[in-house]
């Protein structure tokens, strides 16, 4: 398997955007979420997850279809997934 690029590559290509803030001064998970949503650049699809999300193989695919067989033009998918530790 061919390595990954570094994360700044990335960055660097428009692929990811990031907002750093520091530990202090962080405002808590639900401001978090309200800044990673304003990094929004008019993609087609916008997913936003935390550290915790463990994926399956083909999510992205499953994803993209699950949207697409949505009955709505701006479906939005939302989930509280079980904790990682069994």
């Amino acid at each position: 398997q061919k390595p990954h690029p570094p994360f700044s590559d990335y960055c660097a290509a428009g692929q990811v955007r990031l907002l750093t803030v520091r530990e202090e001064e962080a405002l808590g998970p639900c401001v978090a979420r309200y800044f990673a949503s304003k990094l929004w650049g008019g993609e087609e699809f916008f997913m936003q997850i935390d550290s915790h999300i463990w994926f399956v193989d083909g999510w992205d695919a499953q994803l993209v279809h699950a949207m697409r067989i949505a009955p709505s033009k701006k479906p939005v998918l939302s989930t509280y997934p079980p904790g990682s530790g069994g």
